[in-house]
């Protein structure tokens, strides 16, 4: 036991459990527990009521009475004190007085305030050093296997620093906190072969993006300095926020590469802003609809088409600034590869045994299971015009070295915006390709042991003009689904279900200034138990990967302030492992009015346990109202509020795994 204590700003003590909410592997099959509670107990954290906020002014007194009345009730005298409380690199009076009180209490007591420490916003990563400077770390994460150094592990290396860059230069909170983004390098027929470590709902759509490109541009054709753009989901593209990039590669007058990025864009048009109108019946009205198209010719872009872009978006200038930032990533990833090319003998040969030996290690890992067909099925609270269960439904028929993923079963296409088109189903695909074999190289070669099987006109295999830009929960669902079934196949090695939710919230409005605003965040939920232990609280999942966006961005950016993000503790399904724990997340409105997009899940229908365990919790939301009353919000909403009220959102908890130790004894 350390016997560091913690004070932090109230409705901030799990700051360090909760972290960003993304992984460092996207395909671990396994998420678990964060270690800072056993570190960090929660009666070492104290809550400090008292508010700096953005600008750096004062909105509500330290309560200093109350953190000395928590320190006095510590079981036992602390060895050191760590301070962050929010905002405090913008003005350290908080942080400073406590710190003298506590010195003239306890003079020899070790103290680490967070504005010394770490004078950068970030309340998570102000924290973590805050401790980290008292002596108090969490364990290394497992070391990755390691591999040689040989060309796919430099493309691999490319395509993280192409992602690095499209952070680095973009300007939208959703890509620069969010890493809302993905980057990828392509052989000129189309085949994936390193992409970066992010989102895998994302990663997973490039190829049938750029496999839509190429159909109407073949690789042969482009020059150098081209790049092309598309979001339309009937060529490759997933939903319309969602523009995808491509530049070729050129050594000695041909094409021998291809490299792509995806990003979310705040607003692309469409009837309501961030262009994810939960009540859209169909994808006109969901934003500007771009086939693949030529943006750039010689590395100059087409002026009147990023015209005909920005006078399509609400939020013209972001599009513009995000557009520039997903070319310099390419530019930069298009001379390296080229030089990398240059100097690598028989290079594309190197792509092919990397894409070779990944097929190879997917279809051993299906040899080594029984043969059977394994179904699973799951639904969607909804799709957004009415509350009807949406189904969902997988069946896995293995056979030998090869796998049909069949999802003919799942519900007709619907009115609302829950459909995903078959470039988005590719990323739930992808995920169990690559879970497979997590040791190979994540390209496509693991992708050619498994054939996809859809209906036409199903709400995996949409007919134009279906609404689909609430395909995320469809999407996670999915590979949920995907990994339900394979579980059957491995009892003793798969983990229960994750909670299945990843809520996409838009909020917008007008400042008093008549300056529009605009934000959108990712809201993770929890991982399942599994057989080696309870699954993750408050972390993004299977086919998700986004980090969260720090309370201070978003008060910065946003007439709003974070009164809570927390574990929503309990929430969790019962099991001899317990499944992770969902999130509170409370926001409250500043000035004027403003909307409401909700893209939530699991309102009604509990994530499942497995061998035994018990369903993680239903997830809810609801608005506040500064009069009293309390609106409860369905899976998929818009609403309007005002100054004064507040959005409360609840995530799912995951599912337990195995009986839960009381019953297993009775």
């Amino acid at each position: 036991m350390s016997d560091i204590a913690l004070i932090c700003t109230a409705g901030f003590a799990d700051v360090l459990t909760l972290a960003r909410q993304n992984r460092a592997d996207p395909y671990a099959l396994h998420v678990p527990a964060s270690p800072w509670p056993q570190l960090l107990p929660s009666d070492w954290r104290i809550e400090a009521r008292g508010r700096i906020d953005a600008t750096g002014a004062e909105v509500e007194p330290l309560d200093m009475a109350g953190v000395l009345n928590a320190l006095a009730a510590l079981p036992r005298p602390p060895a050191g004190i760590g301070i962050c409380l929010l905002f405090a690199q913008r003005n350290p009076a908080h942080e400073q007085a406590l710190a003298q009180r506590i010195a003239l209490l306890w003079p020899d007591l070790p103290v680490a305030c967070s504005h010394a420490v770490r004078a950068r916003d970030g309340e998570y990563e102000r924290a973590l050093a805050t401790v980290q400077a008292l002596g108090l770390h969490a364990p290394a994460s497992a070391a990755e296997p390691a591999r040689d150094d040989g060309l796919p592990q430099q493309l691999e290396a490319l395509a993280d620093r192409m992602q690095q860059r499209l952070v680095q230069d973009a300007v939208s909170s959703v890509v620069r906190e969010a890493m809302d983004c993905a980057a990828a390098v392509f052989l000129p027929d189309g085949r994936l072969v390193a992409q970066a470590r992010t989102l895998p709902l994302l990663l997973g759509s490039l190829s049938p993006a750029v496999a839509g490109l190429l159909a109407l541009y073949p690789a042969d054709t482009m020059s150098e300095g081209d790049g092309y753009l598309l979001n339309d989901p009937w060529h490759g593209g997933t939903h319309l926020p969602d523009l995808t990039l491509v530049r070729p590669v050129r050594v000695a007058g041909r094409t021998v590469a291809l490299v792509a990025c995806v990003l979310h864009h705040q607003d692309v048009g469409g009837i309501a802003p961030g262009s994810v109108p939960t009540h859209a019946s169909s994808i006109q009205q969901e934003g500007l609809r771009i086939p693949p198209t030529p943006l750039c010719r010689a590395g100059a872009v087409d002026a009147a088409l990023l015209r005909l872009l920005r006078a399509n978006s609400r939020m013209p200038d972001n599009l513009e600034g995000d557009l520039a930032a997903q070319w310099s990533s390419l530019a930069q990833g298009a001379q390296e590869l080229a030089a990398l090319w240059q100097r690598t003998p028989h290079a594309a040969a190197h792509c092919g045994a990397a894409l070779a030996a990944s097929e190879a290690a997917a279809r051993a890992a299906l040899a080594a299971a029984p043969d059977g067909d394994y179904a699973f099925e799951d639904a969607l609270d909804g799709d957004g015009l009415t509350a009807a269960p949406v189904r969902v439904a997988v069946c896995i028929r293995k056979r030998g070295d090869h796998a049909e993923l069949d999802l003919s079963g799942c519900a007709d296409q619907t009115q609302g915006p829950v459909n995903a088109a078959r470039g988005a189903v590719q990323a739930a695909v992808a995920y169990f390709a690559r879970m497979l074999a997590p040791q190979a190289a994540p390209n496509d070669g693991s992708l050619a042991p498994l054939t996809l099987r859809t209906r036409p006109g199903s709400i995996v295999d949409p007919a134009f003009p279906a609404a689909v830009n609430a395909r995320t929960n469809l999407v996670k669902l999915l590979a949920n689904a995907l990994l339900g079934a394979w579980a059957q196949a491995l009892p003793d090695r798969m983990p229960a279900p994750n909670a299945g939710e990843a809520v996409v919230l838009s909020l917008g409005g007008t400042r008093p200034d008549g300056t529009p605003w605009l934000l959108t965040e990712i809201i993770a939920s929890a991982a399942g138990g599994a057989p080696t232990g309870p699954g993750g609280s408050g972390v993004s999942t299977d086919v998700g990967n986004a980090r969260s966006t720090p309370a201070e961005a978003i008060e910065a950016l946003a007439p709003l302030r974070v009164e809570r993000v927390a574990l929503r503790v309990g929430s969790g399904g019962a099991g001899r492992h317990r499944g992770g724990d969902g999130v509170v997340r409370v926001y409250r409105l500043l000035q004027g009015s403003g909307s409401i997009s909700y893209r939530g899940e699991r309102h009604g229908i509990a994530p499942q346990g497995a061998a035994g365990g018990r369903p993680g919790a239903c997830a809810a939301a609801r608005i506040e109202r500064a009069d009293g009353r309390v609106e409860p919000l369905p899976a998929k909403a818009r609403a309007q509020w005002q100054a004064g009220d507040r959005l409360v959102v609840e995530t799912a908890g995951g599912g337990g795994w195995g009986q839960p130790p009381a019953e297993s004894t009775a």
